[in-house]
């Protein structure tokens, strides 16, 4: 049986820098939001900053190549990032298991903006921490669908699964989350506990060493993951952990 309590916190270290990157992308949003309604000396005071990104981009009449740049990604609007800032604070609801108080966040930041993948990943989320897999299953797929390279949710993917038993499912999740992120700790992580409930010391090993390379306090985790109890009396385990 799985042991919820280590999930958690398993879960808590993985999404602590998703919650921080947010933060960073707004401040990003923003930054480029003044950039571009700045005013320019070739271009009139009153165009709007899409318009002017989009005169840059026009090519000039008298050139014979124009170089071109991949437009900059739109700041949140002012709906969406109410949404997200509702979405944050459940994030930190969630953290301390206040299941309840986090969905009622989440709710409300989708009735904001109901393709808000991040809200609809955490409800998922959460909802698998309830027991209810399938419901939860079933949203955090709708949020990979609007947001196919969402590492986050992959992740989560893989850990639903995981705590509904659907090892197999779980596994290749987290192996999705890698292949997006070769340094993805926690989806190392998951495998290696699915395989330490089976008793398979080489996955174990060959997982849990990814891991701890990538973060070295992994070890302190594993020492008390309910889920390595099968194979913590095999030497290389102990070696790896020590």
């Amino acid at each position: 049986m799985m042991d919820i309590k280590n999930v958690m916190s398993r879960f808590n270290k993985r999404h602590l820098p998703f919650f921080f990157l947010s933060v960073a992308v707004i401040i990003a949003g923003i930054f480029l939001v003044i950039k571009f309604t700045e005013p320019q000396q070739e271009t009139s005071s009153s165009l709007s900053s899409e318009t002017k990104q989009e005169d840059q981009n026009t090519p000039n009449s008298g050139s014979a190549t124009t170089a071109t740049s991949a437009p900059a990604p739109a700041a949140p609007t002012e709906i969406q990032q109410k949404a997200l800032n509702l979405y944050e604070q459940g994030l930190k609801l969630y953290y301390n298991r206040q299941f309840s108080q986090a969905l009622d966040l989440f709710n409300q930041a989708l009735a904001l903006d109901p393709n808000c993948y991040q809200a609809i990943n955490g409800k998922g989320a959460t909802y698998s921490f309830l027991g209810r897999y399938d419901e939860g299953i079933t949203l955090i797929r709708h949020a990979l669908e609007l947001k196919p390279d969402f590492v986050y949710g992959h992740f989560n993917l893989g850990l639903a699964n995981e705590l509904a038993g659907r090892w197999n499912d779980a596994i290749d999740a987290y192996h999705s989350a890698i292949s997006l992120d070769s340094k993805d700790v926690w989806s190392y992580y998951g495998i290696a506990s699915i395989y330490g409930r089976q008793g398979n010391t080489d996955k174990v090993i060959e997982y849990l060493q990814q891991a701890i390379n990538l973060q070295p306090d992994v070890k302190e985790v594993a020492k008390e993951e309910k889920d390595f109890n099968p194979v913590k009396n095999d030497p290389r385990f102990i070696a790896l952990v020590k």
